[in-house]
């Protein structure tokens, strides 16, 4: 395998050559610009998707491509939860950013969920590189390549591991305002759940995601006899209306 670098000259010469493109990859380059170029030139919709997903993959700190890759989802999905939740962090993060006073210092940069693993000693940093090389070769008929997935479908790490370790990454990303607060951690902070029982909803519902069935944290939390219908209901609004909040500080 070879890393291209960016700008890739190869790709440059040839974006308009979709054959020339395609030998490109076939060749074993991981070329972020080459799965850009090709998204730009294939008209299927999914095509367009796996290949913005690849790109991003190669590039996990271009945020434009991220926000490419969500919005190609979006296209082929409308109802695909996680793009849309994931689509507005990103906008949400971007107008927090706007109102930052001098008075916010930077903060240490949250961790990825790969490292955050290895550091509880879930994993060790072999099998993390193990798994980041089969995520950058994945076939693009696997949708779902996040590092979470793949370490559970090779049985290295359980659902209860995982659940704790996007909890830390979740508590790291507000502390350094790359992400918002999101309900189960506001949940915890008010006291409707315990941290323990947060780690088991989030279990449950990486257990249940394996088998292909969508619950949200509130459907859970009433499903698991954690919560009311009505608390849940409660506790969002007051969620929300706590969120939207900052923005009038």
């Amino acid at each position: 395998m070879k890393q291209c670098p960016v700008p890739c000259l190869f790709v440059a010469q040839h974006q308009q050559d979709m054959a020339s493109i395609r030998k490109h990859l076939l060749e074993g380059h991981q070329c972020r610009d080459a799965w850009l170029a090709l998204s730009k030139l294939v008209h299927d919709p999914r095509q367009r998707k796996d290949c913005l997903e690849r790109a991003s993959i190669l590039a996990p700190d271009d945020e434009e491509l991220l926000i490419a890759y969500l919005e190609a989802r979006l296209a082929i999905d409308p109802a695909d939860r996680f793009a849309q939740q994931r689509l507005n962090e990103i906008r949400t993060m971007r107008l927090l950013s706007d109102v930052k006073t001098p008075y916010f210092h930077e903060q240490p940069k949250p961790r990825l969920i790969g490292d955050i693993l290895v550091s509880i000693g879930a994993i060790t940093e072999a099998e993390l590189q193990e798994v980041l090389a089969e995520q950058r070769r994945g076939s693009l008929l696997v949708s779902d390549r996040r590092i979470g997935q793949l370490l559970l479908r090779r049985g290295l790490i359980t659902p209860s591991k995982l659940a704790k370790a996007l909890i830390i990454q979740q508590q790291e990303r507000s502390r350094a305002r790359t992400a918002p607060q999101v309900l189960g951690e506001y949940l915890v902070e008010h006291g409707y759940i315990t941290a323990a029982q947060l780690e088991a909803v989030l279990t449950e519902q990486i257990r249940l995601d394996q088998q292909g069935k969508r619950y949200s944290l509130g459907q859970l939390l009433v499903r698991m006899n954690m919560l009311s219908k009505d608390e849940v209901e409660r506790a969002a609004k007051e969620y929300e209306k706590a969120f939207w909040t900052q923005f009038n500080a």
